[in-house]
């Protein structure tokens, strides 16, 4: 059976760089929901107001691969109760089992000098502050599966942590 790993977490946690090593380890589709927002905003203009359109584009490319067969990881801040939904949605629509994952940075040194360095890889994506960052609603997830905390941690140990998660 497919698995759609969602994993969740504030810009500058580590979760897209999880996210690629959990797809390198496990051969699973990587939807960055940052792309799809990006892409909509190439396409329009750079202040867009994209809303969930990237989220919708991420549900529908994660259905159609789920119903493939293929394992997904989805990468997104889902900081909202209808974000997440969203993936759970679609978890039961195609008869998958849904992981949800927190990723966090509990130094907030850390995760502000991640902000600052951070390359993207997302043509015209504009970075965030951490004020940005902290400004950001955060609703707790009542169905998460597992927390993991990059703070600190050497990337490879984090990613070795994510794919027991998922197991």
């Amino acid at each position: 059976m497919a698995r759609l790993i969602v994993l969740s977490g504030l810009p500058g946690s580590g979760k897209s760089t999880l996210a690629k090593g959990l797809s390198d380890l496990s051969g699973a589709i990587l939807l960055r929901v940052d792309v799809f927002e990006q892409d909509l905003r190439n396409v329009n203009s750079s202040d867009f107001d994209v809303g969930a359109q990237g989220y919708q584009i991420g549900y529908d490319h994660a259905r159609r691969h789920l119903l493939e067969g293929k394992d997904v990881i989805a990468d997104a801040v889902n900081a909202v109760e209808p974000a997440r939904e969203g993936w759970r949605a679609i978890a039961q629509e195609t008869g998958t089992r849904v992981i949800e994952i927190e990723i966090v940075c509990t130094n907030e040194d850390e995760a502000a000098m991640r902000l600052r360095t951070r390359e993207t890889g997302i043509d015209g994506l504009l970075p965030i502050s951490l004020q940005e960052r902290r400004e950001r609603i955060w609703e707790p997830n009542p169905q998460i599966s597992g927390t993991v905390d990059t703070a600190g941690r050497p990337i490879a140990d984090c990613v070795d942590d994510l794919f027991h998660l998922v197991k």
